[in-house]
């Protein structure tokens, strides 16, 4: 009778174990853990991009608003330079977009016949920060020290440039040019210059008592303006349109339009020497 209990008592306690539900059985171990992802860089404004690339390439004392006191070396002369940015834009190129930066410098101790100094740069995104996608740096513009003035400038679909306008006045004389600097295969490069504008309308000579009697007839005053013909907004490259308008030798009325495509193999443009001379004609 003994044995029959003890048997009783072994069925029920097996029988409990067998009828336990899922929700007793001891927790799974945790699974591996997933590879961490790497948390996503901070947003950084296309502004502090920029004004970190300055930093850079400047030293700390550089700003994207104002001037800042630096140097300039060349042919192994360092001279005192204050720096500021004169232009900047973001540009769409195909599926991307780039930074174009102009900082123009002026020499403290520029001379009448001194130039200026402007430094270009076409910039990427590229973390949080810009990398250099090409530069051209130390170009010579300008007189007294001044480099003159930079636009950027759409020349194609997403073919985007530099405009330097820069000028020499001196006896009554105004020599305005303007120069283009593009992105070419190998980097940015100089496409070439003409005038922008022209004239003597001041000139010396003829304001004396003694000015020769034809000194009038040899007064001239030119403007040249530069577009792109962007009718085809698809083409890569836009045809670049020289309006020549004002008065030339004699006062004679002048109207005429140039046209010109940028050189494959040069990447420049052949720009005549009418288009670049000093006097009326």
């Amino acid at each position: 009778m003994q044995r029959n209990r003890l048997a009783a008592v072994v069925i029920a306690t097996a029988a409990g174990v067998l009828g336990c539900t899922r929700t007793s059985d001891p927790a799974p171990p945790p699974a591996p853990a997933a590879a961490a992802t790497a948390a996503p860089l901070a947003h950084v404004s296309r502004t502090a991009r920029l004004q970190g690339f300055l930093t850079e390439r400047y030293g700390k004392a550089a700003t994207l608003s104002g001037k800042w006191r630096g140097s300039w070396t060349q042919d192994g002369d360092t001279r005192l330079t204050d720096w500021r940015v004169c232009a900047e834009q973001p540009v769409v190129t195909g599926e991307s977009w780039q930074q174009l930066v102009a900082v123009c410098g002026s020499p403290l101790d520029g001379a009448h016949p001194d130039p200026g100094a402007i430094d270009f740069f076409v910039l990427r995104p590229e973390a949080d920060r810009f990398a250099v996608a090409a530069e051209l740096t130390g170009q010579n513009f300008g007189s007294q020290g001044e480099p003159g003035t930079v636009q950027i400038v759409r020349a194609g679909s997403d073919f985007y440039g530099f405009r330097i306008e820069h000028g020499w006045f001196g006896q009554g004389y105004a020599l305005i040019t303007q120069t283009l600097v593009l992105p070419g295969p190998n980097g940015l490069v100089d496409a070439g210059g003409v005038r922008s504008h022209i004239d003597n309308s001041g000139a010396y000579d003829c304001d004396d008592a003694d000015a020769e009697p034809d000194c009038q007839a040899r007064l001239f005053n030119l403007d040249f303006a530069l577009t792109f013909d962007s009718r085809d907004p698809a083409a890569r490259q836009w045809p670049l349109v020289i309006e020549e308008t004002g008065l030339g030798c004699g006062g004679q009325p002048v109207r005429r339009e140039h046209r010109f495509t940028l050189d494959p193999k040069t990447w420049t443009y052949a720009f005549p020497a009418a288009l670049q001379r000093e006097g009326c004609e």
